[in-house]
């Protein structure tokens, strides 16, 4: 009964996942945690090194390591990478079985995905326009009304009259933000604004891939309440979000981990059949 581990390299923070495969139900036994910089290693380590100790495993039972994200190529002791798109699939499909249409807003970038029964990647779009439209410009946005990331969630969902972000481009809807303040408008009403903003902008995305009444929402954007009921408000629709939202690729990663485990350890099997 094997250990894995999924790590997702994203642009802001790492995380990783330890997955006990037991009796062919893959368990979580363990989360780690850390933000990413330009040493994509020791990022990975780090958050590796934490998910090991939460769990109680030595590195050495590890059985096999994928790696995901946009720093997955810089993860020198992975086993194999593969791209978010499928590992967001899956480890989405995993979490909340029923999903056929899933958001992934992270700090670079939005994708929506549209997923078959089984989990697989039927067609994903991504935005193709500059921060406005991921949550890095969220943290911006944050960092300028000096609120905690932390509590933006929450004061969004405090809004009485929330004023739209129309600019696509991050620096063009930081200048909209610094009119708002001036004139006087309530920080909560500008973060259900931009909250309402990346709704839209998600909306165009999930018409794309074919979204029907519900929609699973993953990524570390999805721990803000305000998003998701910005969601359900413009898109109407009802907003799934997995437990840990956040460390659904590095689940997804060590799922798809665990079957490549399970497809050599078949070869193998026929290769010693074949030996003997």
């Amino acid at each position: 009964m094997p250990f894995l581990a999924g790590i997702d390299c994203g642009t802001s923070f790492t995380k990783t996942v330890v997955l006990f495969a037991e009796n062919r139900q893959p368990r979580v036994v363990g989360k780690g945690r850390t933000r990413s910089g330009v040493k994509v290693d020791e990022a990975a380590t780090a958050a590796l090194q934490e998910a090991l100790t939460q769990a109680g495993v030595e590195r050495n039972r590890l059985d096999y390591i994928a790696a995901t994200g946009f720093g997955r190529y810089g993860v020198s002791f992975r086993d194999i990478q593969v791209t978010e798109i499928t590992t967001a699939a899956r480890g989405a499909h995993f979490a909340v079985p029923q999903s056929r249409a899933i958001l992934d807003i992270g700090g670079q970038c939005t994708r929506a995905i549209g997923i078959t029964e089984t989990g697989r990647v039927k067609v994903f779009k991504s935005n193709d326009k500059c921060a406005a439209g991921s949550g890095m410009f969220i943290q911006r946005a944050a960092k300028y009304l000096e609120v905690a990331l932390d509590d933006v969630g929450e004061l969004s969902l405090r809004a009485t009259h929330p004023q739209p972000i129309s600019s696509v481009c991050a620096v063009l809807a930081e200048s909209e933000i610094i009119n708002h303040v001036s004139a006087g408008i309530t920080v909560q009403d500008i973060l259900r604004g931009i909250h309402e903003s990346l709704a839209d902008r998600a909306g165009a995305l999930l018409k794309r891939v074919e979204m029907k009444d519900e929609l699973t929402l993953i990524g570390g954007v999805a721990r803000q309440a305000g998003i998701a009921r910005a969601l359900e408000d413009r898109l109407k629709v009802k907003v799934n979000i997995p437990q840990d939202c956040d460390f659904v690729c590095a689940l997804g990663a060590a799922l798809l981990g665990l079957k490549r485990l399970a497809s050599l350890s078949a070869t193998d099997a026929v290769a010693r059949e074949y030996a003997n």
